[in-house]
């Protein structure tokens, strides 16, 4: 079932997905915002700031405290990308009151902290306390050098970069180091403000609760961030690649990596996105897949090769990590199986191995709350509330020829090699 909608002002909607599965409730409260590289690096410092401390509990100890006291609940910050939208906030996991030892409004409370946390914070001279700033930079540098370290990472990142230059998505939702190097406490402060009264804003419940008592607290809680000046949210979409660019780039470490970017001609907002979905599904998106059987196991050209798509974008990465002397192999394998899709060359095994293991993937975000808000996150930002269910569903339908026509719909753009220099017996690898 897709979850209840219900607005509690303008731009801020509350979305309930009621379920007794859980022991525990979800809640997650989040600011929609485009991608753009003059707030990135803002936008991912600032939940992590707003969780160093408030009016009531001025330090990481004292709401960690609370946390303790909330049957061990606990709050964490978020930052993601959607397309070219960014998306930061806040999620709890919280003890249902019904299991709780004795009496206790565990989630009324979990919300009193969470209301402290967004609209109280810590404040020295009517902005942000300096040395929690500082301290959040630290950390989101370390963050990004440590997805630089990440060669695997590393390789898709700059793939995605070079064949979205000049888009929006190619900003990096952590922003650049230099760019969070040059937030003040001032700056930062002056985003803040922006973000909760300028703002889409969407909460998500995933649980079992008094809708009625919730949705009145929330109104009390976030109703403050209503506005009729939301910022549009859309990304650009580029339906095909009109010429194929080639970056290779020389790094001191032992293995290859090879990333192949396309242009898909297919999003999420797409009728026939699933059909895509199971295209990517038996081409490169499970162990059984044809990249899987053929590049990696029978020809053993990788030591993994795998597709995955950005929905929203319109994209699909092929990665790979490979011997420096496979580079041109790998490649045209990879291709030829791309060929060998769009000419239909697709088994009944195949076909059926694909459906099962996007089937069992739908069922498993029931395991989680936060995969089922993800889900429909996703979704909404393009107007669907179609359900995993539904989604089940209509990939019954496709057959061999949906899959091959949605492959000829598929075009390469840019094809990205971190080349590695060293030999087999130099050095060590930060891979």
């Amino acid at each position: 079932m897709p979850p209840t909608r219900i607005k509690l002002a303008d731009s801020v909607y509350l979305n309930v997905i009621e379920t007794d599965k859980f022991k525990t409730n979800f809640i997650s409260a989040e600011f929609f915002i485009p991608l753009r590289a003059e707030t990135a690096a803002k936008a991912a410092l600032l939940p992590s700031v707003l969780l160093r401390g408030t009016k009531k509990y001025p330090d990481m100890a004292s709401l960690n405290r609370q946390f303790d006291y909330l049957y061990g609940s606990y709050i964490w910050p978020r930052n993601y990308k959607l397309g070219e939208t960014q998306v930061i906030g806040f999620s709890s996991y919280v003890l249902a009151d019904k299991h709780a030892l004795e009496p206790t409004p565990i989630m009324s409370e979990l919300l009193g902290v969470m209301e402290e946390i967004v609209f109280s914070p810590v404040t020295e001279g009517g902005v942000f306390r300096a040395d929690y700033v500082e301290g959040e930079k630290r950390n989101l540098i370390d963050r990004i050098k440590a997805q630089i370290n990440n060669k695997n990472y590393y390789a898709v990142k700059r793939c995605r970069d070079e064949m979205c230059r000049g888009e929006a998505y190619a900003v990096s939702e952590l922003g650049e180091i230099e760019d969070v190097q040059a937030v003040t406490p001032e700056s930062l402060y002056e985003f803040y403000k922006w973000i909760i009264s300028g703002t889409r804003v969407e909460l998500y419940f995933v649980g079992s609760f008094d809708i009625g008592k919730l949705t009145e607290q929330l109104r009390d809680i976030f109703g403050r961030c209503a506005n009729i000046s939301a910022p549009e949210l859309k990304t650009e979409v580029i339906r095909r690649a009109e010429k194929v660019k080639e970056v290779i780039e020389d790094q001191p470490v032992k293995q290859g990596k090879l990333s192949l970017g396309f242009r898909t001609d297919c999003t999420l907002a797409d009728r026939d996105y699933h059909v895509f979905a199971m295209f990517r599904e038996l081409y490169g998106g499970s162990p059984t897949s044809k990249l899987f059987v053929n590049v990696r196991e029978k020809l053993s050209l990788c030591y993994y090769c795998s597709a995955m798509g950005e929905a929203h974008k319109g994209i699909m990465i092929v990665s790979s990590g490979i011997d420096v002397a496979n580079k041109q192999k790998a490649q045209d394998e990879i291709l030829r199986q791309l060929e060998l899709t769009r000419a239909g060359e697709i088994t009944e095994a195949e076909l059926a191995a694909a459906r099962n293991s996007l089937k069992n993937s739908y069922r498993e975000l029931y395991d989680n709350a936060d995969s089922i808000k993800s889900w429909y996150t996703s979704r909404m930002l393009v107007g669907r509330d179609d359900s995993p269910e539904d989604a089940a569903a209509a990939i019954e339908t496709v057959t061999a020829e949906d899959i091959a026509n949605m492959a000829k719909r598929v075009t390469l753009d840019t094809i990205y090699f971190l080349n590695g220099t060293l030999k087999p017996d130099e050095g060590s690898d930060e891979e």
